[in-house]
């Protein structure tokens, strides 16, 4: 189905879906300035804070991209940031933990420099920012190896796989109702 909605409109569906999965799991979601580096806050009945980055994806779901630096920061040394796919029109949302996700699918695991380099140009790009008067808006793009679709397939077909446990924690799907496909239940 040739769909010609306009990317704003799409990604509003996106962040419908995730406040309405959250909602359904008992999480109570806040949705905060765009300058924040997220969409939203969600935070459970123990307290527990996500703070998650929506990616709505209706045709291509092989890449992403993270735009500014605090969004860059927030990625890639928040500890509770979560990126949250939003996949249309299946209506599937596929919650994972922001890190360990994106150094699977960009093959980071054995790059430990990679963290601390990345560290490095950010403050660099702060510095010259400050120090120069000029605004960089920095973008990194994300090509994965494993695009979220088949992703989706993989983990739902094979649950015993636990190649992505640590990363892709749950998946849900609504077809009227929201159903849990995949949880990644942690070992005791």
């Amino acid at each position: 189905m040739a769909d010609t909605r306009h990317g704003a409109t799409i990604e509003k569906l996106g962040l419908g879906l995730t406040c309405s999965v959250e909602t359904f799991r008992g999480c109570r979601m806040e949705l905060v300035k765009r300058t924040s580096g997220f969409n939203g806050l969600s935070t459970n009945k123990r307290g527990e804070v996500r703070k998650i980055e929506v990616k709505t994806m209706e045709r291509s779901d092989n890449w992403i991209a993270i735009n500014g630096l605090r969004a860059i920061d927030k990625l890639f040394f928040e500890r509770d940031y979560w990126l949250y796919f939003v996949l249309l029109p299946e209506n599937i949302v596929v919650m994972t933990k922001a890190l360990p996700f994106i150094r699977l699918q960009l093959e980071l695991r054995n790059k430990m420099d990679f963290i601390e380099e990345l560290e490095n140009w950010m403050k660099l790009t702060r510095r010259i920012t400050r120090d120069s008067g000029m605004q960089f808006l920095p973008r990194i793009n994300m090509k994965f190896s494993k695009p979220i679709r088949d992703l989706v397939k993989h983990i739902v077909s094979d649950p015993q796989d636990k190649t992505w446990h640590e990363s892709v924690i749950e998946i849900w799907q609504n077809k009227g109702n929201w159903e849990r496909l995949f949880v990644a239940l942690e070992e005791e």
